[in-house]
């Protein structure tokens, strides 16, 4: 049974590769002045909330922190371009996870697969409201994911992988994204690669979320492909805007336009996920950071990891960097 699944979710991991683009909105074209007003408050409340490249200084040291998205775009050649110049500089190029790691998360080896799943004895459709499993029933029919496989697995992995949109440029096992261009770069420059963290690391990070938790966020997904809505493109075009942060203050309002879920419950299902995603790595990544050899290198990581008071670059500024923002 285990090898079954491992396999299942192998097959989804690879196919993520080639999941349709975006056909949705950006909401930030579509605000009421109330919920721009607070918007901006909050943007400007946030350390560091916008910049896709900062350059970190102390001593000798020199680190350029860049933002990246992990899905690919067109728009990306371009910005590979204004980064060849820091690349080419650097000692070492610092990513989320290895080539390697990531390789052995696509082949997806039993022991692993266990970071995927429920509890013995937990089943999906016993954390999903009555309307909600039946609506997923349709979908895996749609897709056809095997329902006995999903009704086992944890639905963090469920709404990543089988339950998505287009429109979202964050999450394990997606292609050709800034990321995979950096680690290509890298490899035919002869740039030594380093890792933040394991692929371990990571979905312990996702797969600690509580259970309930996890059930209402694939719910909203749930709700958003049952209104017949846009996919929102807010952080897409907010990270070519250099403003991906925007997206995530956002997301409690863009869920409000399309689930029954109150703005309460969607702050916190959101402030939680951040937490476990981003606070908590990057508090970790840090060490990693802080331990390494090289005097100039650079740190390659999804875009929302920079802002906020416990992102990247207000990390490094309390350890006494100076930090000034980069051509991107």
């Amino acid at each position: 049974m285990m090898k079954r699944i491992a396999l299942a979710l192998a097959l989804m991991l690879q196919a993520t590769a080639g999941f349709a683009a975006c056909r949705g909105i950006d909401y930030r074209d579509h605000l009421p002045p109330g919920t721009q007003a607070q918007l901006d408050r909050e943007m400007a409340a946030t350390p560091y909330s916008q910049g896709n490249h900062w350059v970190a200084t102390k001593g000798r040291r020199t680190i350029h922190v860049i933002g990246t998205m992990h899905g690919g775009d067109a728009r990306m050649a371009k910005v590979m371009r204004t980064l060849r110049p820091a690349l080419l500089s650097a000692q070492a190029i610092y990513l989320e996870t290895s080539d390697q790691d990531m390789e052995r998360l696509d082949r997806m080896p039993p022991a692993m697969a266990r970071s995927f799943l429920l509890p013995q004895g937990r089943e999906l459709r016993h954390l999903l409201t009555p309307e909600a499993w039946q609506h997923f029933k349709l979908t895996t029919q749609v897709t056809g994911a095997s329902l006995e496989t999903m009704n086992r697995m944890q639905p963090w992995a469920i709404s990543m992988f089988v339950v998505q949109s287009g429109c979202r440029p964050y999450g394990f096992g997606l292609r050709r994204g800034l990321d995979d261009r950096i680690s290509d770069f890298a490899r035919r420059k002869r740039i030594p690669l380093g890792a933040l963290e394991t692929p371990e690391q990571a979905l312990a990070a996702i797969s600690g979320l509580p259970l309930r938790d996890q059930a209402r966020m694939l719910e909203l997904e749930l709700q958003l492909i049952q209104s017949g809505k846009p996919e929102d493109a807010t952080p897409v075009e907010a990270y070519f805007d250099q403003s991906v942060w925007t997206s995530f203050v956002l997301a409690p309002w863009v869920s409000a336009q399309y689930s029954s879920f109150s703005h309460a419950e969607t702050k916190r299902l959101w402030a939680q996920y951040n937490s476990r995603l981003l606070d908590q790595r990057n508090i970790r990544w840090m060490k990693v950071i802080g331990a390494a050899r090289q005097e100039r290198f650079v740190v390659a990581v999804g875009a929302a990891h920079l802002p906020g008071r416990n992102g990247l670059l207000n990390l490094l500024q309390a350890r006494g960097f100076s930090l000034s923002r980069a051509p991107w």
